[in-house]
């Protein structure tokens, strides 16, 4: 993905639906491919690499929220992988 794409979702779902999605998550990352759409838009994305991970849980007064991020670049740096170069002479 070299252009600049943002698919965002909201919505109130039942637990199985949640579940479901997350399963999907899963299943996406598993066969390196995940594919979002809704009415207006579609946004594909091919994880790969390294995968950086965030997981935020918090609760105040009756309210939970659970975050997860996950975040890779499709073109890893020379940095990101550790190459190393060696050279003789």
């Amino acid at each position: 993905m070299g252009d600049d794409t943002l698919f965002k979702h909201e919505s109130l779902q039942d637990l199985d639906t949640v579940i479901a999605y997350l399963e999907a998550v899963r299943d996406g990352f598993t066969r390196r491919r995940l594919t979002f759409t809704d009415q207006e838009r579609e946004i594909v994305l091919e994880p790969k690499g390294l995968v950086r991970f965030d997981l935020e849980a918090k609760c105040k007064g009756q309210g939970c929220k659970l975050t997860l991020k996950f975040a890779w670049k499709d073109r890893p740096t020379d940095e990101e992988t550790g190459n190393l170069t060696i050279a003789a002479g």
